[in-house]
């Protein structure tokens, strides 16, 4: 039974992530900045977590260095999105880049109440930019997905 249901839930995890890419793909150009736009955020996922502890915790250490680096490498991936979709991502990325710097001047200033509310500000911006398109399904070598 459990072999089964183990299959079942590999085969639809495989047609989703199939269908997640090629919903995605737009025109057919491969998207070659992937890898390196995946490891940056990557880092971004790491600093959100680590700042989401930390504002549960109602404390601000760290916090502002977190999102400088939030920022920091949203600004380092602004030009790695796939040019049929570049315009979209672009305003989502400048939203969260908006919102990481308000996050920061809070954090700074030692405002918890106001590090959260900028934190749940920015969290719309990035799950916007993954619902519009699922990037994170495609594969991490392009070169490769013929």
């Amino acid at each position: 039974m459990k072999t089964g249901l183990r299959r079942i839930a590999l085969a639809v995890g495989i047609v989703s992530a199939a269908t997640g890419f090629y919903a995605c793909e737009g025109d057919g150009h491969s998207d070659n900045n992937l890898p390196t736009r995946r490891a940056m955020m990557r880092e971004i996922k790491i600093s959100t977590d680590r700042t989401m502890a930390v504002l549960k915790n109602n404390s601000v250490d760290g916090v502002e260095a977190d999102a400088r680096k939030i920022q920091a490498n949203f600004a380092e991936v602004i030009d790695l999105y796939p040019p049929d979709h570049k315009a979209k991502y672009i305003n989502y990325n400048k939203e969260a880049q908006q919102a990481a710097l308000q996050l920061a001047q809070f954090a700074s200033a030692g405002d918890v109440k106001g590090a959260n509310k900028a934190f749940r500000q920015m969290v719309p911006s990035c799950n916007n930019c993954h619902e519009d398109c699922a990037y994170m399904l495609a594969p991490a070598f392009p070169e490769f997905a013929d």
